[in-house]
């Protein structure tokens, strides 16, 4: 569903990206983890298009996202991005978030667009919230609204660029519930997280990054029981440590 083929990123002359090949199948749910400034959240961008590559081609369900002719919107409303900004529009109401590109991209007439938003904000646990604003919401309810609204445009993909890191313990595991429960329902997903514990719980893989490279990849067992890298142990020694505090 998504495939990277010899894939390089560079700003300035700084390679982030450095000669990519991999593969991500559909109802596929992987997670890329490394220290940061390793090219993790570029790597996630780069697969809708939001950072041009420099070198190499990346598919996204069989469409060459590198391409000068592609649509890159058509890209986008297939493949949902949340940041770790929540980025809601803050004079808008939940509701109105969450129905306003449906309705103004996909067509989607505003009464059906509502009974879709309804259905997401309670998967989301909001459905008493449709009426507040952004300024009313915890940190962990504006990141749920924003998966909700990502939802709304019923994509194919969904991509997650840490989305707790702004977040405390508490709201934190609000929103990674909310993953979880996706993750249950099939949907194909790419998770950018320094939650390890969480990408050991939901991931079917896990890709270790660093320095712009895949330094190792494979199921979660196999990354965090057995790495074979000793950058990779020594970066799961210290981020195991930090969730302990």
């Amino acid at each position: 569903m998504i495939t990277f083929e010899n894939v390089s990123k560079s700003y300035k002359g700084l390679n982030v990206l450095k000669n990519i090949n991999v593969t991500i199948d559909k109802e596929e749910i992987v997670a890329i983890i490394g220290p940061s400034g390793c090219g993790k959240s570029t790597f996630l961008k780069c697969i809708n298009g939001l950072v041009p590559v420099n070198k190499g081609k990346i598919f996204v369900d069989q469409i060459d996202v590198t391409a000068k002719d592609v649509d890159l919107n058509k890209i986008r409303s297939e493949v949902g991005i949340v940041f770790q900004q929540f980025n809601l529009f803050p004079h808008l109401t939940v509701m109105e978030n969450v129905t306003l590109a449906p309705i103004k991209v996909r067509k989607i007439k505003e009464n059906e667009s509502k009974i879709q938003a309804l259905h997401l904000l309670e998967k989301v646990g909001l459905l008493d919230k449709i009426d507040k604003y952004p300024e009313q919401l915890s940190g962990g309810q504006a990141q749920r609204v924003a998966i909700a609204r990502s939802l709304a445009m019923q994509p194919k993909i969904m991509l997650f660029d840490e989305p707790t890191s702004a977040l405390d313990p508490q709201m934190t595991q609000e929103v990674l519930d909310t993953i979880k429960t996706l993750a249950k329902e099939g949907m194909t997903m790419v998770v950018v997280t320094h939650e390890m514990n969480f990408a050991r719980e939901v991931a079917n893989r896990i890709i270790f990054l660093d320095r712009g490279q895949i330094i190792e990849e494979g199921s979660a067992d196999k990354i965090f029981d057995n790495p074979q890298s000793n950058i990779t142990r020594e970066f799961l020694k210290s981020a195991f440590k930090k969730e302990l505090v």
